[in-house]
């Protein structure tokens, strides 16, 4: 299966809403556009399809946090969250990372 990544693409607000909704969170989509234009995101995609995104928020120097780390449950454990992971690392490479997750998913 071939994923394409990418950094800060536009993204619409119902496909990322979507997304959320098939994880079982819930996020304003009034607001959850500028969310994701006030931080770092990269996204996957299949076929043009929206599977997941990872996004971080940085003060560029010291410290970034990341944040919302989704995918699609038919694109789950596949490798497409590691890979984000990895590219949010590799971009705040030198930084503190915080990392926020939900119950059941430390081991990610």
């Amino acid at each position: 299966m071939k994923i394409d990544y990418s950094s800060n693409e536009i993204i619409t607000k119902e496909e990322v809403i979507f997304v959320f909704s098939k994880v079982g969170w819930n996020k304003n989509p009034d607001n959850i556009i500028d969310a994701f234009k006030h931080s770092y995101y990269v996204t996957a995609r299949h076929k043009g399809k929206l599977v997941g995104f990872a996004r971080a928020i940085s003060d560029g120097y010291y410290y970034t946090g990341i944040y919302d780390v989704v995918v699609l449950p038919d694109y789950q454990k596949k490798g497409i969250g590691q890979n984000m992971m990895s590219q949010l690392l590799e971009k705040f490479r030198g930084q503190y990372i915080f990392l926020t997750y939900t119950d059941g998913n430390m081991d990610f």
